[in-house]
């Protein structure tokens, strides 16, 4: 508290100098700089100097530092914005000739209240443009991520209000094709537009729910969101890395081709060029689909557990530990899944299962596939007569320990190979622990290996 009043404190100096009649423009090396201004209420605008934009820094971080389920409810930008835009009127009231200590006092007690009523928190539901299948399918749910055609989106969002009719049936015929005439300008122009951009040519629309976040941060693990869900999904093929090719949100990436030249002495200049990514994912009949959501169901609901506990803003659900250790192993999965170089990926694959595996290295990570897998340390492991400990040592030890250490001297080698049984061994341990988790065992990430 005693650090928080200083600074707003010091704050109230620094706008008093400021009403000086040389404080602006500010001055370096001979050139002005410019000034921040911050509304101050009655369409009034307060100017700020550097001293005094930095401490709204400070002191918002304090704030921010003091109530933990901020540092999980907002970005940093986002809450000094807050506390910047909720200072702008405050200060502007106070009377400059009153003393600073009373005023220093009386500015923080407004500022949490304004806080309080301006903190919006409530529900949200952020909706992402996906390619997901080759074909329609009727829609399903990971927890809180929900994904249908943008069909069956759009038909929901006009039902809830989200859009209008006119504007709907616009939406639905520049899907089909046609050519849409220019509308006026209004505020139905720019929700359309909004519409059109936000899906774009994607046939699927990935939507989460959640609340208790601002709006930058509820953006951001909204996506992630998004992410962890259609990386559930690709867990029903023996490659997910293969069918994420065609699983992206349109935030993150579209088919695209990478282009290289090559120089040969003595030959004509060849250009390369190699597609990266596909427009959708396999295209899957609906009668093997529904198989599929049958045989996955108990990975698919443990996997909506976990996105449930990582968009509570305080944690407090069921199985914390259990879920945050499995959070980060499929958070883990997907970016190693998403990685281009071989070697990233290997680090990543083998943080999948260090994360199943509760942080025990390379002995846990025996105990974990012999646990949930079959094979013991000695067992072969690999078609080729490898043991569980030899694949482990290739994967955790070789690939992963010596190349984050910077002691990998096989760095160059081609890791292909490698790349993908560690993909296949970190495959199989998220399958069995996620069906092992949805058989409700305690919250002991330690019974994963047992």
């Amino acid at each position: 508290m005693v650090k928080l009043l200083e600074r707003v404190n010091a704050l109230i100096n620094e706008l008093i100098k400021s009403q000086a009649p040389d404080a602006f423009p500010e001055m370096e090396n001979g050139v002005p700089v410019f000034s921040g201004f911050v509304p101050a209420g009655n369409g009034l605008t307060l100017t700020l100097n550097r001293s005094m934009e930095q401490l709204i820094i400070d002191i918002s971080g304090v704030i921010k530092q003091n109530d933990p389920n901020l540092g999980q409810s907002h970005t940093d930008s986002e809450w000094t914005g807050l506390v910047r835009t909720a200072l702008g009127p405050i200060l502007a009231s106070i009377d400059l000739n009153d003393d600073i200590e009373e005023n220093a006092r009386s500015v923080l007690a407004d500022l949490r209240e304004v806080l309080k009523k301006d903190v919006i928190t409530g529900p949200r539901e952020y909706a992402f443009g996906c390619t997901l299948f080759g074909n329609d399918l009727p829609a399903f749910e990971i927890g809180p991520v929900r994904i249908e055609t943008r069909l069956d989106w759009l038909a929901r969002k006009e039902s809830d209000g989200g859009v209008r009719k006119t504007t709907a049936r616009r939406i639905r015929r520049s899907w089909a094709g046609e050519r849409l005439k220019k509308r006026k300008e209004s505020i139905e122009r720019l929700v359309e537009r909004s519409f059109l951009d936000g899906i774009g040519r994607c046939n699927y629309v990935c939507s989460v729910k959640l609340s208790g976040f601002g709006q930058s941060a509820g953006k951001l693990r909204a996506q992630t969101a998004a992410r962890l869900a259609i990386t559930s999904v690709a867990l029903a093929w023996a490659l997910p890395s293969g069918a994420l090719e065609g699983f992206n949100l349109l935030i993150d990436r579209s088919p695209r081709h990478q282009r290289s030249m090559l120089f040969v002495p003595g030959q004509r200049i060849l250009a390369g060029s190699s597609l990266k990514g596909l427009p959708h994912g396999p295209t899957i009949p609906l009668d093997e689909w529904k198989s599929t959501l049958t045989t996955y169901q108990e990975v698919f609901t443990t996997a909506g557990e976990v996105i449930d506990f990582y968009l509570n803003p305080t944690g407090a659900v069921g199985r914390p530990k259990l879920m945050n250790s499995l959070l980060q192993a499929l958070f883990w999965f997907h970016e190693a899944c998403r990685e281009e170089v071989d070697l990233a990926a290997i680090v990543n694959f083998a943080a999948t299962l260090d994360a199943l595996a509760n942080g025990t290295e390379a002995s846990g990570i025996m105990q974990l596939i012999r646990a949930r897998l079959g094979p013991d340390r000695g067992d072969p492991f690999r078609p080729n007569g490898q043991t569980t400990q030899q694949a482990v040592v290739e994967i955790y030890s070789q690939g992963r320990s010596r190349t984050i250490h910077g002691t990998n001297d096989k760095f160059g080698h081609d890791w292909s190979s490698t790349r993908r049984f560690g993909e296949a061994v970190a495959r199989l341990c998220l399958v069995s622990c996620f069906d092992f988790a949805s058989t409700g065992i305690a919250d002991d990430p330690g019974l994963l290996r047992k």
